[in-house]
């Protein structure tokens, strides 16, 4: 996959996926927007792709919308029209992908770039790392899915806190509050993704892949609503070439070789 706005790389099973705009911090624009909605979906269907890790080149992660080059053209109707494209075509893939998606924040992940880290599984920060909900400071709300998940990663009074001042949250701070999982020195970040990535794509991909979805429902669904979407999930793992393989390389005291497949499909009876 060749763009301009990103870097799309694949190798031992994982795919990085590098902001690509470094001169402007990697913030987002139509272009590069674009060019993440042509990739995930090419990235989910990969059979060779495990893994997915989302990182920005130069010295930012991602600054956020480029007020630079924003639009000043479109009529409300089609500003309303471009965002839900957005949500619609970026954030939600990028969420919903049946792959890990771990963030190697490299730099500064202001505005929309703080809630790209959010719509990851989890997140791997640099110590040069910062987040800031910078929306307020120009007149805007929280935007890229920041009002769904910043208040189920750090809590309601403190998502609140974070988006009214929109002051910036250093990198340990954010390890404390909860919006990264682990803080490495700068020079180690991209190797321990790459290590954490390696880790995740040795196990069975179909499992892995539901229970991406299922833990992405539970953020909303009942106990009730719950307890059928784990019986269907299971069922269908049962039924999977990789649990075969699992139960097989257990008897034979190996190392499985996962094929997947089950989970990466079109089929939305349970999602």
């Amino acid at each position: 996959m060749s763009y301009e706005n990103i870097i799309v790389e694949v190798s031992d099973r994982i795919a990085t996926l590098t902001l690509n705009r470094p001169d402007a911090m990697n913030a987002t624009t139509d272009g590069l927007y674009g060019e993440m909605a042509d990739a995930l979906p090419k990235l989910r269907k990969d059979p060779e792709v495990s893994c997915v890790i989302l990182t920005g080149a130069g010295r930012g992660f991602c600054a956020g919308a480029d007020l630079k080059n924003r639009r000043t053209d479109l009529t409300p109707l089609q500003l309303s029209a471009r965002h839900r494209w957005i949500l619609k075509n970026v954030l939600q893939p990028l969420h919903d992908i049946e792959k890990p998606v771990i963030a190697a924040v490299n730099g500064a992940a202001a505005g929309a770039g703080a809630n790209m880290v959010l719509a990851c599984d989890f997140a791997i920060a640099s110590e040069n790392a910062s987040f800031t909900q910078a929306f307020a400071k120009v007149g805007l709300v929280p935007d890229l899915g920041g009002l769904f998940f910043l208040q189920r990663a750090v809590g309601i009074a403190r998502a609140k806190e974070l988006a009214y001042s929109a002051r910036k949250v250093a990198a340990a701070e954010a390890l404390e509050l909860g919006l990264v999982q682990k803080v490495v020195p700068h020079d180690e970040l991209l190797s321990t993704a790459r290590e954490m990535a390696l880790a995740i794509s040795r196990n069975a991909p179909t499992a892995i892949g539901m229970m991406k979805t299922l833990f992405n429902k539970s953020q909303y669904a009942t106990f009730d609503q719950m307890v059928e979407y784990e019986a269907y999930a299971q069922t269908v793992a049962f039924v999977s070439p990789d649990y075969m393989e699992g139960v097989m390389a257990f008897r034979e005291k190996r190392a499985p070789e996962f094929k997947g497949g089950a989970a990466q499909t079109d089929d939305q009876t349970w999602r």
